[in-house]
């Protein structure tokens, strides 16, 4: 054959390459869904260049409609029709480019309420707001395949976070603040040393925490922060005897005023910390989501001197929390604080009992801290720590890493991630069985569950390929600066085989809502035989899929902030569709507003708190990759109550929280519980109220106006027992 030059569009000109057409029919074939075997594909680039044997030259624009002629040619049809959307993407996104104008003037003009994290009322959020309905548009249209775009269309599945997946970032971490600080480290192409008082310490983790939550989406957690301090702690002090000692003051009054200086820091960085995570959003346009979890250390470890300075670090984070800030001392909602809870070191240890007595007393003032518990019979977190001494703190407000053990066996936690979660709409699937089926529904289901489930499999098998390829450029601190497990990789190397430890999360909603469509009954009336078998077959399924995967994939009781209300507009809408009752509309106890959180059951139940921990007790634990329990307290001030409900909670192995809304006037400056807009002391509407999202804080109310969108508010409203 002649020679053949192709022409682009930029009028340089490339030899033609074969394989270039191959890459692109592979493409057009994965977004309808089609797989065409090697030689195929050798015999399609094969057919374009012989029609084009005698010329010399050929433009882009040409070989691409050849391209598609001859995929016409050989029966190709779907895939030639992928082919053109994709080449003629200037005319579909004609099409979707009001909508697109449409929701930016929504963010400019009202801002935006899918995720109370946000401020949209700040010029640098609306930017990215913007850009994320761009980027989540393109990913749709270019990186989905058919069946995704048709399943996340009508509801079926749910990818959290699609603005974001263009990226190739990665979401939920346990980020190893310790290893970066140690020996000093590089950010932004400054060189910083190791910090050398705890304040300085604190300030830099600020900086870090902002720097490292801009290049992933998700919970960022800072894991054990009470211990990875206590070494700046004692360089602080060691500076301040040495300066007090060089007065000549006598001993006993060095020790009191190097403590005094060494407490202010602490006071300081913490004030610090809770400040910036609070007032300053990231590049990302959102405040960083941290965590911080604290409490636990082994009381032999360490010397009577670090077990004082461990306690001084943690209470004084509790009392700036109850604090709050400024002259009003208005409370904040970041970081999220978990207390690691040892039921051995509580009772051997009166210091760590005393620092359980303060996190209650911050718990009842403040929701804060949550409760992990480490040493209950019940629960993978326990068994790790009883097993391996491993923590597995949580990530974000409630994901879960799965167990995983490096090269010598030893359980390695803090310094993962997660990659990302799928959610079921389980109603919407449950609904197309009994319409599809009518005769054999209750055993269709199972099967289009597990038709979903192989799709997001696929789904996360392509992700971890992404984020494999990925340069270690792309999150420098985390994957350069050791941030992660093995992350001390050259910028310029791939992320590699660090994939081996990231979780993929199966995320589950509206347990209560599917059990209603399934019997006929509410969860708590149906007594959760039919939510355990759905947790127990993905479960069977998640297994299997691991086997042969090798990957870490999880069971995740999704949190549904705003997915609550958009998977009930989900299911409405295929009512509608389908011309059938949506029976939410008019049941006494549903709204069609929401759907219930994850496996929780509904939030109008009037149940006690230990009511609620027994009927959560089993789906709670099926849920090994995602989960929190809370209760809703009417009384917080009652601590001896608020003690007793967390403790039961830690013997059953919980993730424990507890809820009810706390309120701030701005004009006469009391605080109060369980109100949501009119302050019961003076009545101005002059209020912030922070209430539990789902595993997490937001602002519900803020003088009038609320970072959360209208189902989730509905939600709140209804609340009884959550």
């Amino acid at each position: 054959m002649t020679k053949l030059a192709v022409i682009k569009k930029d009028n340089t000109i490339e030899d033609f390459k074969s394989e270039k057409i191959i890459d692109a029919v592979k493409k057009a074939a994965f977004r309808c869904d089609k797989l065409i075997e090697s030689d195929r594909l050798q015999r399609i680039a094969d057919e374009v260049r012989s029609r084009l044997d005698g010329q010399s030259q050929v433009t882009v624009a040409e070989l691409h409609e050849l391209v598609i002629a001859v995929l016409a040619f050989l029966q190709y049809k779907q895939v030639a029709e992928a082919y053109a959307e994709y080449r003629y993407y200037k005319t579909t996104y004609a099409k979707t480019f009001e909508q697109l104008r449409q929701d930016a003037d929504d963010v400019l003009r009202l801002g935006d309420r899918e995720n109370a994290n946000y401020d949209s009322s700040l010029v640098s959020t609306k930017g990215s707001l913007i850009k994320g309905y761009l980027t989540k548009s393109l990913y749709k249209q270019f990186y989905l395949s058919g069946k995704e775009k048709e399943l996340i269309e009508r509801g079926d599945i749910y990818i959290h976070d699609l603005r974001d997946m263009i990226l190739g970032c990665i979401n939920c971490c346990l980020f190893d603040i310790g290893h970066v600080l140690k020996g000093g480290f590089e950010m932004s192409n400054v060189q910083y040393s190791e910090p050398k008082t705890v304040l300085s310490a604190l300030q830099v983790i600020g900086d870090i925490t902002l720097v490292a939550t801009a290049q992933q989406f998700g919970g960022f957690t800072l894991p054990e922060l009470d211990k990875v301090l206590l070494p700046f702690v004692m360089k602080s002090l060691a500076a301040a005897r040495a300066k007090y000692t060089g007065l000549g003051l006598d001993a006993a009054t060095v020790e009191t005023v190097a403590s005094r200086d060494v407490v202010r820091e602490l006071e300081q960085g913490f004030q610090s910390l809770e400040l910036k995570l609070n007032t300053v959003p990231c590049s990302r346009g959102d405040f960083a989501f941290t965590t911080i979890t604290f409490g636990q250390w082994n009381p032999s470890e360490y010397t009577e001197e670090e077990k004082h300075w461990l306690m001084k670090v943690s209470s004084i984070m509790l009392q700036v929390r109850r604090n709050g800030h400024g002259k009003d001392h208005k409370p904040v909602v970041f970081p999220k604080l978990v207390y690691l809870y040892d039921q051995a070191q509580v009772d051997a240890d009166p210091a760590s009992a005393a620092l359980f007595d303060e996190a209650v007393k911050t718990s009842a003032q403040c929701m804060y801290p949550d409760y992990l518990s480490l040493s209950s019979e019940n629960g993978s977190v326990s068994e790790i720590f009883r097993r391996y001494g491993a923590i597995t703190s949580p990530m974000g407000c409630r994901a879960f890493l799965s167990l995983w053990q490096n090269e010598k066996g030893r359980a390695v936690t803090t310094g993962r991630c997660n990659i990302g979660a799928v959610s079921l709409n389980l109603p919407i699937i449950l609904k197309l069985a009994q319409l599809r089926y009518p005769d054999s529904w209750k055993t269709a289901f199972w099967r289009l569950l597990d038709e979903r489930l192989e799709f997001i499999r696929a789904f996360f098998k392509k992700r971890y390929d992404i984020i494999r390829n990925q340069k270690c450029s792309s999150n420098p601190l985390a994957f350069t600066q050791g941030g992660f497990y093995e992350g001390t990789k050259s910028p310029d190397e791939r992320v590699g085989d660090l994939v081996r430890y990231m979780t993929a999360s199966f995320g589950i909603t509206a347990l209560d809502e599917t059990t209603y469509l399934w019997s006929g009954k509410r969860l708590i009336e149906e007594g959760g035989d039919f939510s355990a078998s759905v947790l127990r077959h993905l479960k069977d399924k998640l297994t299997e899929f691991k086997k042969e995967d090798g990957y870490l994939y999880a069971i995740y009781g999704t949190p549904a902030e705003s997915l609550c209300a958009t998977q009930a507009k989900q299911y409405d809408k295929f009512c509608r569709a389908e011309k059938i009752e949506n029976v939410f509309r008019s049941s006494e106890h549903y709204s069609p507003e929401y759907f219930t959180n994850s496996f929780h059951v509904n939030v109008t139940e009037d149940i006690t708190p230990f009511e609620k921990q027994d009927r959560e007790f089993t789906d709670f634990h099926l849920c090994e990759g995602g989960h929190i329990q809370y209760v809703r307290l009417d009384n917080p001030e009652n601590l001896a109550a608020v003690k007793a409900v967390i403790q039961r909670g830690m013997k059953k192995g919980f993730y424990q929280g507890v809820n009810f809304d706390s309120a701030y006037c701005g004009d006469c400056g009391t605080h109060s519980t369980n109100v949501l807009f009119t302050c019961p002391h003076c009545g101005s509407k002059n209020l912030s109220v922070i209430s539990r999202v789902c595993g997490y804080l937001g602002y519900s109310n803020v003088n009038g106006m609320s970072r959360m969108n209208d189902g989730k508010m509905a939600e709140i409203r209804n609340r009884k027992s959550m």
